[in-house]
């Protein structure tokens, strides 16, 4: 049997999402799923073909996540037949995962069910009666760990998203999981109530569920989950965020002069890098992750976007500035800084060297003694767009979201002085408009009056 499984996901492509919510992730997953087992029935035909072209008496079957194989057989022990015949047809389970790795085993276990039938040398062993399989399933948390990465990619295509997904598990998967206690309902229970935050139990969570599904253990985790709780979070207003490019001078200053030079260029590009995450409110990845540089220094480029390439959370999209001016002001169009952004990103660009880009980023921001992480950035574009009054959906595009992403997640974070801003903002577009208003009347005022002046001139005129 060919080996196929690397080149089942050649053929797709990934659908982009702007929705970073579970009905987003929901699309890419069912697709995914949805090409996987069509490549894997259209797998499963090839081999009974080869099996039946090879007068083989044993056909593949794949029901519950698992490989059986079908075949006429003696009497199993202890079983009798209607008719009273020494033969039945029957199912066998070997524990055979249902996948391309299994559908290899299961032809090559259906070619040796086949010998030992042509040969009536067949009898029933623990083998064929499950023992052997049922002796299988009880694996370690250790065991599992070791096979967690191929099995985790025999069902979505490798791409740096779904590589970085995977890294964040398998982070999860070490520090929950990862001990020699056999993988029982018990045992996953008590892993996940180790994880005592809402993201890391929704993880946990996910993280067991894809345990029990290799295994084909049923069970439901729902009752574990964690209560989401709102934090309070402090987003950064735009005097804070131009002050930080003085943070990072004030750091500069402080490096020991041998050190200098190289902490200079360090220093620029981080520069840079803030200034395009407060300009255009883009994730940290998606400037590491094969960025555009060149449109965004292009003359062509009469709007002054930034492309995000398609690989990354949400796909492809063209980001306006959220603050043109500032892309003077931070010196975004700065060929030195931006040649150092490029040198950066092009030393390495597999997942794990993007999550330690990204995490890098955040140590900087603390050593600048910045008062907000680099995600603040992207959160303070989202309800500056509010205060400029840009619609909720042009804005929600803009940063690569939903329309409910941007209500329900971002909004959350706008706080007592946003509110402020807002309601003073109103206030005066409403003291504005009353002004206008009796201006507008005052004006109709005077223009009736001018008019009443010339038609008593115009009929004193023609009484003379």
């Amino acid at each position: 049997m060919e080996d196929i499984q690397g080149k089942v996901f050649n053929d797709f492509d990934v659908p982009a999402t702007s929705d970073g919510s579970y009905w987003g992730r929901k699309k890419i997953i069912d697709a995914t799923k949805e090409h996987h087992d069509m490549k894997f029935e259209q797998e499963l035909v090839k081999v009974n073909q080869r099996l039946k072209s090879s007068k083989t008496k044993v056909s593949i079957e794949a029901s519950k996540g698992g490989i059986q194989l079908r075949a006429t057989l003696p009497l199993k022990p202890g079983d009798s037949h209607k008719q009273g015949k020494n033969r039945k047809q029957y199912k066998i389970s070997l524990g055979i995962p249902a996948n391309f790795d299994g559908l290899k085993t299961g032809e090559e276990e259906a070619y040796e069910l086949g010998k030992l039938i042509a040969r009536k040398t067949f009898v029933w062993n623990d083998k064929y009666l499950g023992q052997q399989a049922r002796k299988k399933n009880g694996i370690t948390f250790k065991e599992f760990y070791e096979q967690f990465e191929k099995i985790y990619f025999q069902t979505r295509k490798k791409t740096i998203r779904s590589e970085h997904s995977f890294l964040d598990y398998q982070r999860k998967f070490k520090r929950y999981f990862y001990s020699d206690d056999a993988i029982t309902i018990e045992s996953l229970n008590k892993k996940i109530t180790q994880a005592n935050t809402f993201n890391t139990r929704r993880i946990a969570i996910i993280i067991a569920h894809f345990i029990c599904k290799s295994l084909d253990i049923k069970h439901d985790f729902s009752d574990l989950k964690i209560k989401k709780q709102v934090q309070s979070r402090s987003i950064p207003d735009d005097k804070t965020i131009v002050n930080s490019f003085y943070l990072i001078d004030s750091y500069l200053e402080n490096i020991k002069p041998c050190n200098r030079d190289k902490s200079a260029k360090v220093c620029q590009r981080n520069k840079q890098i803030i200034g395009l995450l407060a300009v255009y409110g883009l994730r940290p990845r998606e400037i590491f992750n094969q960025p555009d540089l060149e449109w965004l220094m292009s003359s062509e480029n009469k709007h002054n976007t930034f492309k995000v390439h398609k690989s990354n959370k949400t796909g492809y999209r063209e980001v306006f500035p959220f603050v043109p001016e500032w892309i003077e002001l931070f010196d975004l169009k700065n060929q030195e800084n931006i040649n150092l952004l490029q040198q950066y990103i092009l030393e390495k660009q597999t997942a794990i060297d993007l999550h330690y880009k990204v995490s890098k980023l955040g140590d900087f921001f603390k050593s600048y003694k910045c008062s907000f992480t680099p995600y603040d950035l992207r959160h303070a574009c989202a309800i500056r767009a509010h205060l400029q009054g840009i619609p909720i959906k042009a804005a929600a595009d803009n940063l690569g979201h939903t329309v409910e992403i941007h209500t329900k997640v971002y909004q959350q974070w706008f706080g007592f002085e946003n509110r402020r801003k807002a309601f003073n903002q109103a206030f005066d577009e409403m003291n504005q408009l009353e002004e206008c208003h009796a201006e507008l009347v005052k004006a109709r005022k005077r223009i009736a009056e001018l008019e009443a002046e010339v038609t008593r001139l115009r009929l004193e005129k023609s009484f003379r």
